[in-house]
């Protein structure tokens, strides 16, 4: 990516645990990630950290951190935390917005990755009303589910307490859910992490077909 050659953009690297991006902090500088894996998180009113999303390495638009503030208020919404050690580029605003202003291709991509984010949060609101976050959470295992040598397996990395973070609900909640799903068979947790037995049955809770009783 020529923008990547262009004045001002330099290397970084941050330790696993550290703040790329802070929440409410103007954003003087974007990170394109290198290497490495970071969390978008939120902070609520009450004190509750609620992760938004995952940054992968080396996926073009969707590895710059901080971006979508440039649209907005300047201001960073969220937290970008690095979950492994990270490797950046440290890319000037100022650089960036002049890069993509005469760039239709950028500004589509950069509009697709708004309203998916948009998508989101009103699917995890409407989980919430309408009574469904155990059908959010087979989403979310469908989603993060691989293929392992014909397993379809969620890497134990998604433990109950960081799937909770993901979607917003207690711990306490997910294993519930959890344990419902795996007396129906539909699910096993291994050391690997949780292996989806029954991936058809899985869908049809993800695609709200019917309510999963988990009281």
């Amino acid at each position: 990516m020529e923008l990547f050659k262009m004045n001002g953009v330099e290397q970084c690297e941050f330790k696993k645990g550290s703040y790329i991006i802070r929440q409410g902090e103007n954003v003087d500088y974007l990170y394109y990630l290198t290497s490495g894996t970071c969390y978008r998180t939120l902070i609520t009113e009450k004190g509750d950290e609620i992760i938004y999303g995952i940054k992968e390495s080396n996926n073009s638009i969707r590895s710059i951190m901080g971006v979508l503030s440039l649209f907005s208020n300047g201001i960073s919404a969220y937290h970008f935390i690095a979950k492994s050690k990270c490797c950046c580029l440290k890319i000037p605003k100022d650089t960036f917005l002049k890069y993509v202003q005469d760039d239709a291709n950028i500004l589509r991509q950069l509009l697709q990755m708004a309203t998916g984010n948009i998508r989101e949060l009103v699917d995890s609101l409407q989980a919430r009303n309408e009574g469904k976050v155990g059908n959010r959470l087979c989403k979310f295992l469908l989603n993060k589910s691989q293929d392992d040598h014909g397993v379809l397996l969620v890497n134990k990395y998604y433990s109950n307490a960081t799937i909770s973070r993901f979607l917003g609900i207690h711990k306490v909640t997910v294993a519930k859910i959890l344990r419902a799903l795996k007396n129906e068979g539909i699910l096993k947790k291994e050391k690997d992490g949780i292996i989806i037995l029954n991936e058809n049955k899985l869908t049809s809770y993800a695609n709200d077909e019917k309510i999963i009783d988990y009281f």
